[in-house]
């Protein structure tokens, strides 16, 4: 494979993290919808079902995104690399994957407590 499609195969995979990051901020706002609008009405079980489901799903796709991104990471390194003609010239980063992993972690995380925080108001 050349350069230019090694590059093009990064760039098309940095578009897909874009979009798992779009399909990852959608699932977490609607968790917190369903949290504010129906938290308190809500039974045990049933929050104990959305909770597995929404853990479960958030964790597959923050999953996805590492992996998705570290491999964008590589695939465009390598390119670099073919391009510039030497082989071990850059590394790839992994900087972006755990910044992201880490950020929507803390995301799901604070989203779990907005959940516990509506269902079990604080009095004054």
């Amino acid at each position: 494979m050349t350069a230019e499609g090694m590059l093009e195969v990064a760039f098309v995979t940095w578009g897909n993290v874009a979009t798992m990051m779009g399909l990852l901020i959608s699932v977490i706002s609607g968790y917190l919808v369903v949290a504010f609008v129906a938290g308190e009405r809500m039974t045990r079980s049933q929050v104990v079902l959305v909770n597995i489901f929404y853990g479960f799903i958030s964790g597959f796709l923050t999953w996805a995104l590492h992996e998705m991104s570290h491999r964008a990471a590589i695939i465009e390194t390598a390119g670099y690399n073919l391009a510039s003609g030497e082989v071990a010239k850059l590394t790839a980063r992994d900087d972006i994957a755990l910044l992201l992993v880490m950020a929507f972690s803390l995301t799901v995380v604070g989203s779990y407590k907005f959940m516990w925080d509506i269902r079990h108001p604080k009095t004054e």
